[in-house]
């Protein structure tokens, strides 16, 4: 670490090359940058980052659905923070490096709002399903006016498909419209309401696998 006056350009802050210039109780100085390149990592560590790369690649195309969904975790922590913590301690089978996603356990959103009673997941041909589910009596927790959001994930071609606000909760049932080219794959099926300002959502819950058709 070395001490400098400030030049003709005054004193920088932050990386520049291979020097990091900070200051301390007033004082300026420059440091460089640890070179960790010769970092050794033990094999838990190791194991640790293959753990969080693959959680956070596979969750990755759902930045806003998960933004919306983990929101109660705002004052703590970000929703994504929460949401990757939660999928790599509950979320994750196998041993390292042969970690794989637990598709059951996956949580899109945590909140307050109540579920629905799923009736039926089934494939109607053309790459459609449909989904059904009965209501209990509204309250505050649970209003005909909450919106669904449907995700849908296609484990073969590693691709996430999600529905927002595509139905009312009174409405009971929805037919989604999967790509074409999904036909014969299965997928797994998550679904989760918000309220109509989207500041309270239910925890998603995992309807199952079915074969598309």
């Amino acid at each position: 670490m070395a001490r400098y006056k400030n030049g003709i350009n005054g004193a920088f802050r932050g990386k520049v090359g291979t020097v990091v210039g900070a200051s301390w109780r007033g004082i300026d100085y420059v440091r460089g940058v640890a070179d960790t390149s010769k970092v050794i990592w033990s094999e838990a560590q190791i194991n640790q980052r293959v753990l969080f790369a693959l959680v956070v690649n596979w969750l990755k195309p759902l930045w806003s659905v998960i933004n919306l969904g983990y929101q109660v975790f705002k004052k703590r922590k970000t929703p994504l923070n929460a949401a990757i913590g939660y999928h790599m301690k509950e979320a994750v089978k196998g041993e390292a490096p042969d970690f794989e996603i637990e598709f059951s356990k996956a949580i899109f959103s945590v909140g307050e709002l109540l579920l629905s009673l799923i009736k039926e997941l089934v494939a109607l041909g053309d790459a459609m399903l449909r989904i059904s589910w009965d209501n209990i009596a509204e309250s505050v927790y649970n209003s005909g006016s909450d919106r669904a959001i449907f995700i849908l994930y296609n484990p073969d071609k590693q691709l996430f498909v999600s529905f927002v606000y595509c139905a009312l909760r009174a409405h009971r049932q929805v037919l989604l419209q999967l790509p074409e080219g999904f036909a014969g794959d299965a997928v797994h099926c998550y679904m989760f309401f918000t309220n109509e300002k989207g500041d309270k959502v239910s925890t998603s819950q995992y309807l199952g696998e079915v074969v598309v058709v």
